[in-house]
């Protein structure tokens, strides 16, 4: 018998129960790539999942390698071995369980990693995302994914799966810049090019901000921030951020500073550049521990904002819609199969490319 990731245990029960064991080879198969701590992944053949009541079974068409990847396999991001990783991704509904409609299937989804009840503490005074009652999609490194109806979301008939595919990182950074108060003439600076940075650039320019400023020591990342909107572009091995700031706003300082990398000293350098009562909008995920090497005289002084923004909020359903309007030629760096995440996870931290994406049906 095979070992199963945790998840699986369940929808392998179920399908025991409708063949009977003396039927056990009739079972079909699929590929997970399974994390086992560290940088170490393994292909698992392991069964097919099922959908219970309320669920459905997505064919994987593109999964995109997110940041938390890599630190999970770097120690940065809490995580138990062994599991199957991958929380970005699209595909197509193949089955159905009891309570889903039947014409769901052949439908083109984006699939969110949880679903929310809309009752709970959470849901009403937090967010969706943080749902005491939320029930979790399979990890998407595989063929297959088992998740709750709810969670996968038809995408627009003019976009493509691997488009759709972006649909949750940039859900992040949606629900983030949703929560900031934007005045008219906003000057915005983003400090990190990479795909969280990007789409927080592009959904600061979509919601009113007049001036975007990218941030972003690669000159091809650059070129993207551009045809997303960027106004300045930004080199900080060429020139000190603040400088530039400065001379933008006649020494006022940015409204609104967002991280986008995950380390510390950029939050500060953001609390730097913003005005008097300016915003900073934590995109970047920084380590468990770290601590934010900020002026805190100076934090007081200015009554400077500082947001947290982490996870989807309530907006993952209505950002293939948004990210459907924007220029993403070029975001997509890389494919990679299956048994390629762990290269793909390497590159990806190395910062070879802005998104790095797996194709787990080929």
């Amino acid at each position: 018998m095979p070992i199963l990731p945790a998840y699986l245990c369940a929808c392998y029960s179920v399908r025991l129960h409708r063949t009977g064991t003396s039927k056990l080879k009739e079972i079909e198969v699929m590929r997970a790539m399974t994390w086992l701590g560290e940088d170490r992944f393994e292909m698992r053949n392991v069964p097919d999942p099922v959908p219970g009541p309320g669920q459905v079974v997505v064919s994987v068409n593109t999964v995109g390698v997110c940041g938390t990847d890599v630190h999970i396999t770097q120690g940065l991001f809490p995580a138990t071995a062994p599991s199957i990783l991958g929380h970005e991704a699209s595909g197509e509904i193949v089955e159905v369980g009891e309570g889903v409609p039947t014409s769901r299937v052949g439908e083109r989804v984006a699939m969110d990693t949880t679903s929310h009840c809309g009752k709970c503490e959470n849901c009403l005074t937090w967010s969706w995302s943080r749902c005491e009652n939320a029930v979790k999609s399979s990890g998407f490194f595989a063929e297959l994914a088992v998740l709750p109806s709810q969670s996968a979301h038809r995408i627009p008939d003019d976009m493509d799966l691997e488009t759709a595919a972006l649909t949750e990182p940039a859900s992040c950074c949606l629900s983030g810049v949703s929560r900031l108060d934007i005045p008219e003439d906003a000057v915005a600076v983003v400090i990190g090019g990479g795909v969280m940075g990007l789409f927080t650039l592009a959904f600061l320019k979509t919601h009113g901000v007049k001036t975007a400023v990218m941030s972003e020591v690669v000159e091809s990342r650059r070129d993207i921030a551009k045809q997303l909107g960027a106004d300045v572009l930004h080199d900080p091995t060429k020139s000190d951020l603040a400088d530039v700031v400065k001379e933008l706003t006649g020494g006022r300082g940015a409204h609104i500073a967002a991280e986008a990398v995950g380390k510390a000293p950029l939050v500060a350098k953001c609390a730097e550049i913003v005005r008097p009562r300016g915003d900073v909008l934590m995109i970047g995920v920084c380590p468990q521990g770290a601590p934010l090497p900020v002026d805190l005289y100076n934090f007081h002084y200015k009554e400077i904002v500082l947001q947290g923004a982490f996870g989807r909020g309530n907006v993952f359903g209505d950002t293939p819609k948004a990210i459907s309007d924007l220029n993403l030629s070029g975001v997509i760096s890389g494919r990679y199969a299956l048994d390629e995440v762990g290269q793909a996870i390497k590159d990806s931290g190395a910062g070879k490319g802005i998104k790095f994406a797996i194709k787990p049906n080929g």
